[in-house]
């Protein structure tokens, strides 16, 4: 229901003097100390006048506590510069706009391109837009997409436009705009771009499940580090119950988070309250209110996939000492305040390269482009054939809110930072109709569930839909005629310089290659695949019971990670203790598996059966679990010995030593020494950098710099470098 709007005070009136807005300066406490007799004019009258006797004191002026004396404020009238105040306020992340005067200048390197700017003409643009149109090579030799659409180029143009008002400070008239319309529409035709504007596809909470679910399980998604995997969830789970921006997530610091623990209004337990509040600036457009979203706990909840409660919390408390909390009698919360210096910490944080392997940065945010790259690979691996896009998440959170009751038009342009809803309806609303529109003419009850189900992504779910190229497949790439050219120029070259320039090219020809098959491929199978089935089923043969998924849990999951999603996916428990204990196991493998390092993509060493000594055979009183533990110590301690005593070792004695790096990673045997040497130089000394502090965890002992580790690795462990 919306809210009645007051009446408007008289002394608000079109007939007001300006009056009331002086009145807005006044405070209490001077209003309070003025005498009643004191008529207005009295100050005046003593400033303007002869008597220096009765000037006020202004020494306050020139006070220790101001900020700037005067003469500092006397400075900025006369000296300021006035041409910075012309220049408009760009959001940092203006990457379309860095990029077309990126093109501008590259184009016109010849020319001075300020000198250009300045006498832009039709003829100018339309050659720099055609020329953007031809490139296919960019900065140090990487290759170009280019532009296959046509509303890409009038995007193009509308940044365009801003790069020019940025560069002098004026607009470019209405009569060449529109004719720049006309010429964008010609080039379009010429080079064939594609009118067909891109399905806005949704991810619905339905949707999201699923691709939780495959980020909690999956092995063949590999993070850098255990923690990556858990901001994962929780940007997706933060997105959809807000629809707000990536970069306004990902941009997300511990400062701009409350945790409060809210008690019950129906006499139910204490509920954790998380309170976020997305600082997100369109600084030319002008600075926009941050929102705040309130997100309450479920208890009971029937998956803790979707609770973003307990993957924040373990990032905040990592002890779990919410559990022990407690309300005060008579207050209705009690706010969980953070530590200060955390203020400016990013929730989601970026992994970084170090000689021990991968570690979590403690103040760089996760650049978009790595979030974008994670999931459209756990959209793959749940098998949607629609590209899962970080956006996507925003596309389906705004559709639930505009189909919903209980938001408004209003609330919904405030959550979506939207100044109307043409905004919304031009193109964040689907072209899909998502309403049964035959039962609502035929004046019977709409099927919404059934029309819910029918417009998700996991409608279009394909297990045995391809999502790798087979061995054969993959090699077959090696007889393209580019790549067979690539490898005889190289072989010609020798070690000469150019030799890596080119094997980076027979790489990428490769990976392009490679990327444009399994597009192929995927393609034909989306469209025989549905008729083969169709024919088989025709033929009466029966359907197999055996489904593909990658959801299922397999042998190749560390512990960690299947006591992660085994934890995480349980089934709510019948009374308060046990849904309390059901939280504080998922809390607890959360905790655990962030300060795990998966090691990227990386392949996974092979398993040995030879080289590793087990312990004798457990007696029956021994647990399966208890065995393994004992036989994984036993197995740490024989590695610790023999990268002390053997000459010339054949395990890395740094992997040893770092206790976040799995069981197999830390005892693995290399070939050779030969091999050991490789791994030392390439994973641990080529990522030391100026000013790193090293240790050798194994024997506890701080090292000064790269060639004091290489001494003690040489003396001590037998490793050569």
């Amino acid at each position: 229901m919306r809210r009645r709007q007051q009446p408007i005070p008289s002394s608000a009136s079109s007939e007001s003097d300006g009056s009331d807005i002086e009145s807005c300066f006044d405070t209490g406490d001077e209003q309070e100390g003025t005498d009643a007799e004191t008529e207005p004019t009295d100050v005046d009258t003593d400033v303007d006048g002869d008597d220096q006797a009765d000037l006020p004191d202004l020494e306050w002026l020139a006070g220790e506590e101001n900020a700037q004396p005067p003469e500092y404020y006397l400075d900025q009238e006369n000296n300021s510069d006035e041409s910075e105040d012309e220049d408009e306020d760009y959001s940092d992340g203006s990457l379309l706009l860095d990029m077309i005067e990126g093109n501008f200048h590259r184009q016109y390197v010849r020319k001075d391109p300020a000198q250009v700017m300045q006498a832009i003409s039709r003829r100018t643009l339309k050659a720099f837009f055609e020329w953007m149109l031809n490139q296919r090579q960019g900065k140090g030799g990487r290759r170009l997409a280019g532009i296959q659409s046509a509303s890409t180029l009038g995007t193009y143009w509308k940044v365009f436009r801003l790069v020019y008002e940025r560069a002098t400070g004026e607009k470019i008239e209405g009569k060449m705009n529109r004719h720049i319309h006309r010429v964008l529409k010609k080039l379009a035709k010429k080079y064939r771009l594609s009118t067909k504007k891109r399905d806005n596809v949704a991810t619905y909470i339905e949707d999201l499940a699923g691709v939780l679910q495959t980020n909690l399980t999956t092995t063949r998604q590999r993070y850098t580090h255990g923690r990556q995997r858990i901001q994962t969830s929780l940007f997706c789970q933060l997105a959809i119950f807000s629809a707000n921006r990536p970069s306004a997530l990902l941009k997300l610091r511990y400062g701009d988070i409350a945790v409060n623990l809210l008690r019950d209004p129906s006499g139910g337990p204490h509920r954790i309250l998380i309170e976020f509040t997305c600082e997100f600036t369109k600084k030319y457009l002008g600075t926009k209110e941050a929102n705040t979203f309130v997100l309450p706990e479920i208890i009971f909840d029937p998956s803790l996939i979707l609770s973003p409660h307990v993957a924040l919390l373990v990032l905040i408390f990592a002890d779990n000492a919410i559990s022990e909390l407690d309300i005060p009698p008579g207050y209705e919360q009690l706010p969980l305040h953070l530590k200060p210096e955390m203020a400016n910490i990013p929730v989601f944080c970026k992994s970084i390269r170090t000689p021990y392997g991968w570690e979590v940065s403690p103040d760089q945010p996760l650049p978009y482009t790595t979030l974008l790259k994670w999931m459209k690979r756990l959209g793959v691996l749940t098998g949607f054939p629609q590209i899962t896009r970080p956006y996507c998440l925003r596309y389906g959170a705004g559709n639930a809110f505009n189909q919903s009751g209980d938001v408004s038009d209003a609330l919904q342009n405030m959550m979506m930072q939207h100044a109307k809803i043409d905004t919304f309806m031009k193109h964040y609303l689907r072209r899909t109709v998502t309403a049964d529109t035959r039962a609502i003419v035929s004046g019977y009850e709409p099927q919404r569930d059934l029309m819910r189900a029918a417009c998700r992504m996991t409608r279009w779910i394909d297990p045995d839909r391809p999502q790798e190229l087979t061995p054969e497949e993959f090699l077959s790439v090696n007889q393209d005629p580019v790549v067979c050219r690539l490898v005889m120029e190289r072989e010609n070259q020798g070690q000469q310089p150019g030799y890596r320039i080119i094997g980076q090219a027979i790489f990428n020809t490769r990976q392009r290659l490679r990327a444009a098959l399994l597009k192929y491929v995927q393609e034909r199978w989306d469209l025989e695949h549905p008729v083969d089935e169709t024919e088989r089923q025709l033929s009466g043969l029966k359907l197999s019971q055996d489904v593909k998924t990658t959801l299922d849990q397999n042998d190749e999951m560390p512990p960690l990670q299947k006591r992660l999603a085994e934890t995480v996916m349980t089934l709510p428990g019948t009374t308060i203790e046990e849904e309390f204990r059901r939280r504080n196991a998922a809390i607890d493998a959360v905790a655990a598996y962030c300060h795990f390092q998966e090691g990227g993509a990386a392949a996974v060493p092979r398993k040995r059966s030879s080289t590793r000594r087990t312990s004798p055979m457990p007696s029956k009183e021994i647990s399966p679990q208890l065995a393994a533990a004992q036989a994984e110590k036993q197995a740490l301690s024989d590695a610790m010995l023999l990268v002390f005593t053997e000459k010339r070792t054949t395990t890395c004695f740094l992997c040893l030593g770092e206790q976040s790096l799995p069981f197999e990673k830390r005892t693995y045997k290399f070939a050779s020494p030969g091999d050991l040497t490789k791994h030392f130089k390439r994973k641990h000394l080529a990522h030391i950098k100026e000013g790193d502090r090293l240790q050798c965890k194994v024997c506890r002992m701080g090292l000064q710099h790269k060639q004091h580790l290489q001494n003690h690795a040489e003396s001590y462990h037998g490793t050569v470098s």
